[in-house]
């Protein structure tokens, strides 16, 4: 119903109940119906308000872990407490202060050099990381892509065979339809055909052996006539000079027998089994041909299965990637892998899982160990030039934790 339509008979109603944008209509006879000005809508019965928006609800801040730092030459700590309150505490006296005592604006200052230090650091090694994580990526992705356009390419391969197979199989069929309509009527099995095939090659074989007698002497003429001796074979001989003959005709595992025999036919080991069993050993063959090829392909290793026997069999715990890279770069199993950040990748995980290695500590203590220059009395800056150049310099992550070893290393040389 729209109230345009009778505006002269509807009279219009002020409702303060209404919700925005209904407005309320009578009849002549006084039955009150309400009209929406937005959307065009009539209603008998009277408009609900709009449902109250919920209020979001906030969610409490979490609270800051508390925090503690050595501070660097002395045996204070700087701590942080959850709620961003500063104090500062000695280790030996077991007190605290608020206030920071004079002593401590120098070692805080290089506190706060270190931390700058470390969050670079860390940026850094996350930025690494993320590179790393999208090389690994795109290497995965650049490999699985291979890999499907490979298999694709196999089942175009695998499609076409079948589909040629399958026209063999046709023009078989075409071909034996058109003898049998020839032929006019008796039917004949396909081994009555091969019987017929094998005839006519004998029969081409005696018609050779007859126009070179003929222009022979009849000493030759008569050594040619005379029937040529089997030599007395068993049975397994017999076969295997049959499957021979198949192996060197490279027959393949999807051949089909009626599409092979004429090419088979004239060569004397075919003829060495019974006609009757040939079909059958020759189908025999090509089956196990196929399960032969299907359990090669299952038992050869994958490329990366075999990179990873050449790590078990060849690298020791003191071998760097550089030095193995060098060293096996010829060898087979290193050349079965094409990626060269794969194959890094699989060394280091290898050296890391599978290799016993010490804990970064006592690489560092070694480090200090195995440097000659270090001597008693010595400044931290003047050893720390020198011990950066080594890579177990860096196993030890934290900077205090390093200069701190080399305090206690020094303290021991002193003793």
């Amino acid at each position: 119903m729209n109230p345009a339509l009778v505006q002269g008979q509807h009279a219009l109603v002020y409702n303060p109940m209404l919700p925005p944008g209904w407005i309320e209509h009578r009849t002549p006879t006084g039955r009150p119906y309400w009209y929406n000005t937005a959307t065009g809508q009539t209603s008998w019965l009277f408009p609900s308000p709009l449902p109250p928006v919920a209020p979001q609800e906030t969610q409490p801040k979490k609270k800051k872990k508390q925090t503690k730092k050595k501070i660097p030459g002395t045996n204070w700590l700087f701590v942080l407490t959850h709620d961003g309150y500063e104090f500062y505490y000695d280790r030996d006296t077991k007190t605290s202060v608020w206030e920071m005592p004079e002593s401590l604006k120098a070692p805080m200052e290089e506190l706060k050099k270190l931390d700058e230090e470390k969050e670079r650091e860390k940026k850094l090694k996350a930025e690494n990381e993320a590179k790393l994580a999208q090389k690994e990526k795109e290497d995965a992705d650049n490999k699985k892509r291979m890999l499907e356009e490979q298999e694709a390419e196999q089942e175009a391969k695998r499609a076409k065979l079948e589909q040629e197979i399958a026209q063999e199989d046709d023009d078989d069929e075409q071909e034996e339809h058109a003898k049998e309509e020839d032929l006019e009527a008796t039917e004949m099995t396909e081994e009555d055909i091969m019987w017929q095939l094998q005839q006519m090659a004998e029969a081409e074989v005696e018609e050779t052996q007859a126009a070179a007698a003929a222009q022979a002497t009849p000493e030759a003429a008569e050594q040619i006539n005379k029937e040529p001796k089997k030599p007395e074979l068993s049975e397994e001989e017999c076969l295997a000079q049959f499957n021979q003959l198949l192996a060197e005709r490279n027959i393949s595992p999807f051949a089909i027998y009626s599409a092979e025999y004429p090419k088979l036919m004239t060569d004397p080991r075919f003829s060495l089994v019974p006609h009757n069993k040939q079909k059958a050993l020759f189908n025999k063959y090509c089956n196990e041909l196929g399960d032969k090829i299907k359990n090669e392909k299952k038992n050869k290793k994958k490329p990366e299965d075999e990179f990873k026997d050449l790590l078990v069999s060849k690298v020791t715990q003191k071998m760097y990637w550089d030095d193995f890279r060098r060293k096996y770069k010829d060898d087979p199993r290193f050349k079965a892998l094409s990626v060269t950040k794969e194959k890094e990748a699989l060394f280091k995980d290898h050296v890391k899982h599978h290799l016993g290695k010490k804990r970064p500590t006592d690489e560092y203590m070694d480090l200090l160990r195995d440097t000659k220059d270090i001597r008693p009395g010595m400044r931290w800056r003047d050893a720390k030039k020198i011990l950066e150049k080594d890579d177990r310099y860096y196993l030890v992550e934290s900077k205090i934790d390093r200069e701190d070893l080399f305090r206690d290393y020094l303290q021991d040389m002193s003793k």
